[in-house]
């Protein structure tokens, strides 16, 4: 009650008396933080509504903006994001897209990043690159939205990871070498705030296997942008695709292709094959799971 007494009364202060250009930020800010921390959000939107009645001109708009974000983050249903999980499921990812997109600027970094992800999934299936190209570019926008409002969502980072190397690979391998280190640190976020899932731990494990399988034409660029190299093997790429089986099993076909193909780089056949085979039964529900399929029943041809 104390702080919402502050609130009412800052709203009223700044609406008569005005604020200079270089407390703005800071006011708006201090806004921002009290809808954060206190949950009667729509005492916090008559409160701004006070200020923004009885202030002027640059005043009014500061207030007016934080009216704005108060009142979307407050009009998301409970059930809208229930229902773009289930449209996800079902493969419908233009219909999440259409849901999701009248709450773009609610300030909500679930929504956000789920606009990325459908967004994402729309760039897959365009028909040109340079649709593709600018449809991952626009979910990146969308995802880096939604870290800048919440850097502690395990499922923002998960989406940093993969955005950053699809965007920053249409502009060459130097582009995407630079990007490693970003991409690693957002996938170790991504598992350490949510150790159980096995996503995750499976872009962990394609990062190192990437790493390890770089032709040495690329390394030598990547040892003119890096001091210290990014540096990866089979052995470790294998320990964190087993560890995403172990949290989720057999949440993903490609991660029992992955473990196949790091047993076989390790020249383990007999294990490379049970778990090539475990792909070739993989129940086929969308394209990547397909491509695994067709993968490993290539390399158990060649076993």
């Amino acid at each position: 009650m104390q702080s919402l007494l502050k609130t009412v009364s800052a709203a009223r202060y700044i609406g008569v008396f005005g604020v200079s250009v270089k407390a703005r930020p800071l006011i708006y800010s201090w806004f921002q933080y009290n809808l954060r921390h206190t949950n009667r959000a729509n005492k916090l939107f008559t409160t701004a509504r006070i200020g923004l009645r009885l202030g002027v001109g640059v005043v009014a708009g500061i207030v007016n903006n934080f009216c704005s974000v108060v009142m979307a983050a407050a009009s998301i249903p409970d059930s809208l994001l229930t229902q773009a999980d289930a449209l996800y499921d079902a493969m419908k990812y233009e219909e999440i897209y259409s849901l999701l997109y009248s709450y773009k600027d609610s300030q909500n970094d679930e929504v956000l990043w789920r606009l990325g992800r459908a967004t994402y999934e729309m760039a897959k299936a365009a028909q040109t690159e340079e649709e593709k190209k600018n449809l991952y570019r626009k979910a990146l926008d969308y995802v880096e939205a939604a870290l800048a409002i919440n850097p502690n969502n395990f499922a923002v980072h998960k989406w940093m990871s993969i955005l950053i190397d699809y965007v920053y690979g249409y502009d060459g391998t130097k582009a995407r070498i630079s990007q490693s280190y970003n991409v690693k640190e957002h996938m170790l976020k991504a598992c350490e705030l949510n150790p159980t899932d096995g996503t995750s731990w499976y872009l962990l494990g394609y990062w190192y296997f990437s790493i390890a399988s770089i032709p040495w034409y690329q390394r030598n660029i990547a040892a003119i942008i890096f001091a210290t190299p990014p540096t990866g093997t089979f052995q470790e790429a294998l320990q964190y695709f087993l560890h995403a089986e172990k949290v989720e099993p057999n949440f993903y076909s490609k991660n029992l292709l992955m473990i196949g193909k790091c047993y076989l780089e390790l020249g383990d056949k007999e294990k490379a094959r049970e778990f090539l085979q475990r792909t070739t039964h993989y129940t086929i529900k969308i394209q990547d799971d397909q491509e695994a399929v067709i993968e490993a029943e290539n390399l158990l041809k060649k076993l």
